[in-house]
C-alpha cells in the first residue's frame, strides 16, 4: 500500500486531537501524599452507554428497591442467597461482583458518589456524553474537552512528551482540543515511525508541492513540526511499553485490563504522565441486565478486578494515581418488561486512589419514593458532575477549575462534597 501523508496523520493518532496503596484516607499523614517532584496522574474511565447506578452502588436498605425491581433488586448483606451486596454503610452496598473495589473502599481508597450527573435532562447517549466530556451541559457550541482545557490552562515549556496520552486510537472527547494529546495508533508504533521516515526523510522542500506551493512555508513548517513531535512522543511511548518489565500481577483477560496494564508501565516509568482517559463501552442494558450473574455483573466484575490488578501492579506508585469512573447518565429506577432498564437521569461515579477521602458514600440521597424521583421515574441529580471534576483537579493538582473558568457558563450550584484532600 502506498503511504500518504494524510494516511500517516490518521494512522499516527490525531493530536488535536493509570492494590497495594499507602493510606490515602483524609487522616493520612503528609508523607503519603505525592512529592513535588512527581505530579500525580488522573485517569478518567468512561463507561459508555449509561451504567446502572442502582445495580452498582445498591441502596439495599430502601424497601422501595424491590418494589421497583422485582427481578433486578439485589438482596442486602443480611438477605438470602449468594448474591448479597457488600455493605458500605447502613444504606448502600457494592455489587457482589465488586469485591476488590469494596476492599479498597474498606481501606479508605475508594469513594462512591450517588445521584450525580448532568443538570441537563437529555436521555440521548450522544448529547449526554458530549455534555459530560466537554464539561458543558447543554452547550452544543463547546467542542473542547474538560481535560484538554485543563491541560491547555496549565501547560508549560517543560511539559513531558507523555504528559497527556490515550492508549486507544480514538481520542476520548474529554481530551480533544487545542492541547496536543497523543492517541496511540491501532498498529504498532514502529509502522507509523517507518511511514514517517519515508514521508519526511529530512526537510520538506518547496518542490515537494510543485511550483505553486499551495500550503506555503508556514503551513509546511507546522506540518513538519507536528509530525516530528508526534513521532517523538510515539518513540518514547513505544520504548516504555516494549522495554518495561512484564507485570508480575495477573490481570483479567479484557481490553480494559490490557489498557490498564500498559498504563501501569507508563506510570512506573515516571515519564511525566499527568492525564489520560479510557473508554469502556457496552453499558446500555435494556435487556437481561443481570446485576449479579448477567451482563452488568460480569462487566462490573471486570472493572473491579482490573483496577485491583492495576493498583497492585503500581505498588508504591499508586500513591499518586487517581482513577475517576463515570457514565453519561443513570437508568430508570423501574425495571422494564425485558428484565433490563432504560435511559435515566441521575447516575454514580467512583473516585479511587490518590488523594481520595474514602470509606464514605458521597452525595445527597432522598430515597426511592416516587415523589423523590426525577420525573417520577429516575434518580435525581443532586450533585453536578462538574463539582466532582473540580474537586478532583484541585485535590490532585491544586487547580481551581471553578475560579479559572474551566467550565463554560458555570458557577458552582451543587454543594461541595469534600471528596479530596488538599493538594
Amino acid at each position: 500500500m502506498v503511504a500518504t501523508r494524510r494516511g500517516f496523520l490518521h494512522q499516527a493518532g490525531a493530536c488535536a486531537a493509570g492494590a497495594t496503596l499507602a493510606s490515602v484516607a483524609c487522616a493520612a499523614p503528609p508523607e503519603s501524599r505525592p512529592t513535588q517532584r512527581t505530579k500525580p496522574t488522573l485517569i478518567a474511565v468512561y463507561l459508555r452507554g449509561g451504567a446502572d447506578p442502582l445495580g452498582t452502588i445498591v441502596p439495599y436498605a430502601d424497601a422501595n428497591l424491590a418494589r421497583w425491581r422485582p427481578n433486578l433488586a439485589l438482596p442486602g448483606p443480611g438477605g438470602a442467597g449468594p448474591n448479597r451486596v457488600l455493605p458500605a454503610d447502613g444504606t448502600f452496598g457494592f455489587n457482589p461482583n465488586m469485591a476488590a473495589l469494596h476492599a479498597m473502599y474498606e481501606r479508605g481508597h475508594c469513594a462512591p458518589i450517588v445521584c450525580v450527573g448532568s443538570p441537563h435532562g437529555t436521555r440521548s447517549h450522544f448529547d449526554a456524553q458530549d455534555f459530560m466530556e466537554r464539561g458543558a451541559p447543554g452547550e452544543k457550541l463547546i467542542s473542547t474537552g474538560w481535560l484538554n482545557r485543563y491541560l491547555e490552562a496549565t501547560k508549560s515549556k517543560s511539559d513531558a512528551n507523555l504528559r497527556a496520552i490515550s492508549l486507544q486510537p480514538l481520542l476520548p472527547r474529554s481530551m480533544r482540543g487545542k492541547y496536543s494529546v497523543l492517541a496511540k495508533p491501532d498498529q504498532k508504533a514502529e509502522l507509523a515511525l517507518s511511514t514517517y521516515a519515508k514521508l519526511y526523510p529530512g526537510e520538506m522542500p518547496r518542490k515537494t508541492f510543485g511550483r505553486s506551493d499551495p500550503l506555503g512555508a508556514q503551513t509546511r513548517g507546522a506540518i513538519q513540526q507536528f509530525g516530528a513531535r508526534t513521532i517523538e512522543q510515539l518513540r518514547e511511548l513505544q520504548e516504555v511499553l516494549d522495554k518495561s518489565p512484564a507485570a508480575t500481577v495477573k490481570y483479567p483477560n479484557s481490553e480494559f485490563s490490557r489498557q490498564l496494564a500498559d498504563l501501569a508501565k507508563v506510570v512506573k516509568a515516571n515519564r511525566g504522565l499527568e492525564v489520560t482517559a479510557l473508554d469502556y463501552g457496552g453499558w446500555d442494558h435494556h435487556i437481561n441486565e443481570g446485576p449479579a450473574t448477567g451482563q452488568l455483573g460480569r462487566m462490573l466484575g471486570d472493572v473491579s478486578e482490573s483496577l485491583r490488578a492495576f493498583y497492585e501492579d503500581l505498588d508504591a506508585a499508586g500513591n499518586r494515581v487517581c482513577v475517576l469512573v463515570m457514565s453519561e447518565f443513570g437508568r430508570t429506577v423501574k425495571e422494564n418488561g425485558n428484565q433490563g432498564t432504560d435511559h435515566g437521569h441521575g447516575g454514580f461515579m467512583l473516585a479511587i486512589g490518590a488523594g481520595v477521602c474514602g470509606k464514605k458514600v458521597y452525595g445527597t440521597w432522598n430515597g426511592l419514593d416516587e415523589n423523590q424521583l426525577y420525573e417520577s421515574r429516575d434518580l435525581p441529580v443532586h450533585t453536578d458532575f462538574r463539582v466532582v471534576f473540580a474537586e478532583v483537579l484541585e485535590g490532585l493538582f491544586g487547580f481551581d477549575g471553578i475560579r479559572e473558568g474551566l467550565f463554560p457558563e458555570y458557577s458552582a450550584k451543587s454543594p461541595p462534597l469534600g471528596l479530596m484532600q488538599s493538594a
